[in-house]
């Protein structure tokens, strides 16, 4: 009578008298069972076919000498300690030399410098909610990192751009059960990118932030007054982190580049394998200055290019090949951000002051960075009449035929006519008689009542019209030698002038000191 026995290997209910060649056809055969049977497994030992044994035997170190041999193979699947150091080794460089403390942060100092009002609630624990305000590449999500290291709450980190109402819904539940069963125990939600939430998801924090149920901290390179909500803004203290200094940058570069020597997850890893050379020996200083420079103050930026310039050149890296490596596009600049609106407004500025220099500095600014050239064309057409105006009628036809060059030509040739047009207009005459007048005839209209047209300049087309007084007593000045004595206004207006109102004029008081030295 045949027994049934459990495969060793598989587990599987085989008949006895097919066991050996269920193993020797590596379990391929079919199981009665997918059960096990401890009564069976004994029985089958106990038996004494040796040569099913050997056979058993033999299969299984097969097995694991096959399997060995599979670990060891260079070309097979890595170990744990080489995929933790490929997992290091594929993080960005701006990720690798992440500060980890407030000693190793650079920049910033009026924040998080010696006596800096956000270093001290830090250190003290004592985190309020708040808005980190600044450029790309200043250090807003280094700095929250740090207080993530430092802080005793609890830290939840979210992004605008990935995470959506459902995911915070979530989190603030967990921070006010939390809060529930550990009263003293606060957490600290940072969402990176708070702008990309509209107002409706940020209406969300409202009530958390108010009851103190959250800590939150935003990040955000728009400006809160136009991207937040009033009502949670108010609720937070906004930090302004300014633009990295050149020379910030630099140290920034020069710290990276001896790091990589130290530590793996530090390291240009394949790069130092290239070449034997120190890191800091690989780039030439001046290099490393004028790619600081060329950074605008963005650190993550420089890393990223120094770390371009590093894994792809082998030789000594040269000024010119940080050149080669560093595009332009990364200037600071949005076509829906605060950026933009500070350089349109920094070159009707210059405009207006007639520094025709200045003027087309902005005017490159903008379109290096790719601003669209029939926008700062419209641009030019409000300056030729606000601030030119009727000191040279000739500003206002170039602004519209500088216009239509632009429609016409594209970029790139259309930037000489913006270049032309921009430098015409600074270097012209300056008058605001029709502007300011119009400013203050829509002040009155605003302010005063809507009063009735006076009868004589009425239109009569119509017999009842004429009849009603419509048009009567109108002079028509053509027939007329010389200015007529006729009224225009409605009586009650009848003093009030608009154009070319006197008022007392500023003098710069720099321009007064120069004059006075100078006689």
């Amino acid at each position: 009578m045949n027994l049934d026995v459990s495969c060793h290997l598989c587990g599987c209910t085989i008949d006895d008298g097919l066991i050996s060649k269920h193993i020797y056809n590596n379990c391929s055969m079919h199981a009665k069972a997918q059960k096990t049977s401890r009564r069976n497994i004994v029985d089958y030992w106990k038996k004494s076919a040796i040569d099913s044994e050997e056979v058993i035997l033999e299969k299984i170190d097969a097995l694991r000498n096959k399997k060995e041999s599979r670990e060891e193979t260079p070309n097979t699947r890595p170990n744990k300690k080489f995929k933790s150091d490929a997992k290091n080794n594929t993080l960005p460089l701006a990720a690798r030399v992440r500060p980890n403390n407030l000693d190793e942060f650079i920049g910033q100092n009026e924040l998080v410098g010696e006596n800096g009002l956000l270093r001290n609630l830090i250190l003290r624990d004592i985190i309020p909610s708040m808005i980190l305000w600044g450029p790309s590449g200043t250090g807003k999500t280094t700095l929250v990192r740090i207080m993530s290291n430092m802080t005793q709450s609890i830290f939840k980190e979210f992004s605008g751009v990935t995470h959506a109402s459902a995911d915070l819904k979530k989190a603030f539940d967990e921070a006010k059960n939390e809060r529930k069963l550990f009263p003293g125990r606060r957490t600290i939600i940072f969402l990176d990118e708070i702008h990309r939430f509209n107002k409706a998801q940020q209406d969300l924090f409202l009530p958390y932030v108010e009851s103190g149920e959250i800590t939150l901290i935003g990040a955000t390179t728009e400006n809160p007054s136009f991207k937040i909500n009033s009502a949670l803004l108010s609720r937070c203290k906004v930090f302004t982190l300014n633009k990295l200094s050149s020379d910030e940058v630099y140290d920034i570069l020069q710290r990276a580049s001896r790091d990589s020597k130290i530590e793996d997850k530090c390291s240009f890893k394949t790069a130092l394998q290239l070449v034997d050379k120190k890191p800091e020996d690989r780039v030439d200083d001046e290099a490393l200055r004028f790619l600081a420079v060329m950074s605008d103050g963005d650190a993550r930026i420089a890393l990223n290019t120094l770390e371009i310039a590093m894994n792809t050149l082998h030789q000594k890296i040269m000024k010119e090949d940080i050149k080669m490596v560093l595009q332009k596009s990364h200037l600071q600049y949005d076509k829906d951000g605060e950026e933009h609106y500070n350089i349109i407004s920094a070159l009707h500025k210059s405009i207006r002051g007639s520094d025709a220099n200045a003027s087309l500095y902005w005017l490159g600014r903008m379109l290096t960075a790719g601003e669209d050239p029939l926008y700062i064309a419209r641009r030019l057409i409000v300056v030729a009449s606000e601030d030119i105006g009727l000191a040279d009628n000739n500003a206002l036809p170039l602004a519209i035929a500088t216009y239509q060059a632009c429609q016409f030509i594209g970029i790139p040739e259309c930037e000489t006519n913006l270049a032309h047009c921009v430098t015409y207009l600074a270097e012209a005459p300056k008058s605001v008689r029709s502007y300011m007048a119009y400013q203050l005839v829509k002040k009155t209209i605003k302010e005063e009542y809507s009063y009735p047209v006076p009868f004589n300049i009425r239109n009569a087309p119509t017999k009842l019209m004429k009849d009603l007084g419509y048009g009567h007593g109108y002079k028509y000045n053509p027939d007329y030698e010389g200015p007529v004595h006729q009224e225009y206004l409605p009586p009650e207006l009848k003093r009030k002038v608009f154009l070319d109102v006197h008022k007392p004029m500023k003098r710069d008081e720099e321009i007064v000191q120069q004059e006075e030295i100078g006689g």
